[in-house]
């Protein structure tokens, strides 16, 4: 068993669980944080996001925090277990629709997507040379990608993520975090040569990634690490680079 089917294992294993980081309020309201800071360089001049491609979707949280902002949102998961979580929890969003499979397999329409968005999902997937080309079947011309990622440069971040892979065991301790070089060698594997980068993520990020009671303490708390990170973020970029949890990459396809 390798990597990618280890953690398709894991997640069908503990599905519910996992929806749980976009249903608690704690934890929904930051992840919605990192995601609109995530999506800021598409959204400059933008309301409609058009089609969305959502790899490695999960729950399908993006539905949620994204509902209004586009079109169509096609969530894809290898993990049956999350896409019937997604279902379930997103049954009357209309505009949304979730599909179980591997993105490597081909098994969405050519040309849909305005935006494909990775979030947290490369780090755990295999043959990413495979995987890039299929999200660049997956794309209309000019289509922007958004990945968000762990920060694999910095050593303080992945000490914590070993401790965390140590003491809990539903997290993936397989994982493969990326540079800044890295990234941008993936993003020109499709012909992405302009990629943008920034780094969010140091107080809030915990607290998105482990849903926590009880909430009235941690909701205001979560809020409070957000708006913290929202200020170093702009008034210290240089020190979030250096610290920050998650490193964003985000670029457009060739026209």
């Amino acid at each position: 068993m390798n990597r990618e089917q280890r953690d398709q294992a894991l997640f069908d294993r503990i599905a519910s669980r996992y929806a749980r980081k976009d249903s608690l309020a704690s934890s929904a309201a930051v992840r919605r944080e990192k995601l609109l800071f995530a999506l800021a360089p598409v959204l400059e001049g933008r309301m409609d996001l058009g089609t969305i491609v959502d790899v490695g979707c999960g729950a399908g949280g993006p539905a949620a925090y994204l509902r209004g902002r586009y079109q169509r949102y096609i969530g894809i998961d290898y993990s049956r277990e999350l896409i019937k979580e997604a279902k379930r929890i997103h049954r009357g969003n209309l505009q949304a629709e979730f599909i179980a499979g591997n993105i490597k397999a081909g098994v969405l329409p050519a040309r849909i997507a305005d935006l494909v968005l990775c979030d947290g999902a490369l780090h755990h997937m295999t043959e990413l040379d495979r995987v890039m080309n299929a999200l660049a079947a997956v794309v209309k011309p000019g289509a922007f990608l958004v990945a968000i990622e762990p920060q694999g440069s910095n050593v303080l971040i992945a000490g914590t993520r070993w401790l965390r892979g140590v003491l809990d065991r539903s997290y993936s301790r397989d994982q493969v975090p990326f540079s800044q070089a890295g990234l941008r060698d993936l993003f020109s594997k499709v012909g992405i040569s302009d990629v943008r980068f920034r780094w969010q993520g140091l107080f809030s990020t915990p607290l998105a990634e482990v849903p926590l009671a009880p909430q009235a303490l941690f909701v205001p708390l979560g809020r409070f690490a957000a708006a913290l990170d929202r200020w170093l973020q702009r008034r210290m970029p240089a020190l979030m680079r250096r610290l920050a949890f998650n490193i964003v990459a985000s670029g457009r396809f060739p026209v």
